[in-house]
């Protein structure tokens, strides 16, 4: 990958072999900017520039804490390049702990890459979108469950077969996951990875966590996903984590409820469940089972639940079953 001196995102300006600190501005409240904190870590020699962004549904936090821990155990004279840190992805979303964006409701991981002069959201994907494409080699989006679900440990790529994506798929075979999906879902057309990998540059996600509650484990777990694409790229020295295979996911249902009341899983997420499967159940508010939720494909991998006795309205998503396509040994 190409080797960049230096680095400048918005006010932040990178130094060989040091941190740099500094915002991104991504729109404008009534009274003044909306920005986000940018990090820029640096090696002591020029290097590939990979892009992290956390909290693009603004409860989704791990992300930034991972990065926080990543960046004060690196020693930087062993560094090559610069790690670029986007550490509350959706500024508003983040400072109101909510999925969306607060002032037009939008769900920022679908608009990109943007309209410069579209609606606060889209403005904002396109700040984002131009932003990274001009500095950045690969990308990587954290995510979680937020407040509402649960995930597993895993990494995702947009799979259309072009040089992007296959590179994308040796990132995302390096967080240290068994489980990859490798994605070709149109609803996810709008998402940044998506729209970096169709620009000619790899863009994974990680997922991991969730459900109101930040993890040690899942920290840990974000921090060596951030650390092993680093080594996969160069940046950092040593070899990423590799398996000699994966569990290969693809084509994700998303799956909706129809009964009000409390969401009560029957199976961990993560699992492998067979199609008709129950998932879990809702109980209304007289303590009376109204619904059994089942997995509409199989086998499946399910790779978000709603969070236990977390009190739903009908139609909720309350599960993402993908389908397995080949099993790790």
């Amino acid at each position: 990958m190409a080797g960049r001196k230096s680095v400048t995102v918005g006010t932040a300006r990178s130094k060989p072999g040091a941190w740099a600190t500094g915002t991104l501005r991504l729109g404008d409240y009534p009274d003044g900017p909306i920005t986000t904190p940018i990090n820029i870590l640096s090696g002591a020699e020029p290097g590939p520039v990979l892009w992290v962004q956390a909290a693009i549904h603004g409860a989704e936090i791990v992300g930034a804490v991972a990065m926080l821990r990543l960046f004060q155990k690196i020693d930087t004279a062993r560094m090559k390049g610069h790690i670029v840190g986007i550490m509350a992805t959706n500024a508003t979303a983040f400072r109101a702990q909510k999925r969306l964006t607060p002032y037009d409701g939008e769900n920022l991981n679908r608009l990109f890459p943007g309209m410069p002069a579209g609606p606060h959201s889209r403005q904002t994907a396109d700040v984002l979108f131009r932003t990274a494409t001009g500095v950045a080699d690969a990308m990587m989006d954290i995510h979680s469950g937020g407040l509402e679900a649960v995930v597993p440990f895993y990494g995702l790529y947009y799979d259309d077969g072009s040089a992007a994506s296959n590179e994308a798929r040796r990132l995302a075979e390096s967080v240290g996951s068994e489980v990859v999906w490798a994605s070709r879902d149109a609803w996810l057309d709008g998402a940044m990875y998506v729209n970096f990998t169709r620009a000619g540059k790899p863009g994974v996600i990680v997922e991991c966590g969730g459900g109101g509650w930040l993890m040690e484990e899942h920290v840990a777990n974000v921090t060596g996903a951030i650390e092993g694409v680093a080594k996969a790229m160069g940046i950092l020295p040593g070899r990423p984590p590799r398996r000699k295979s994966y569990t290969v996911v693809q084509d994700c249902d998303l799956v909706f409820n129809t009964a009000g009341g409390f969401f009560m899983p029957t199976v961990e997420v993560g699992a492998i469940v067979a199609k008709g499967a129950v998932i879990g159940r809702v109980m209304n508010a007289h303590g009376q089972i109204v619904e059994e939720v089942r997995c509409p494909k199989g086998p499946a991998y399910l790779a978000a639940l709603g969070k236990p006795y977390a009190p739903i309205h009908s139609g909720a998503m309350v599960a993402e079953c993908i389908g397995v396509v080949s099993t790790a040994e």
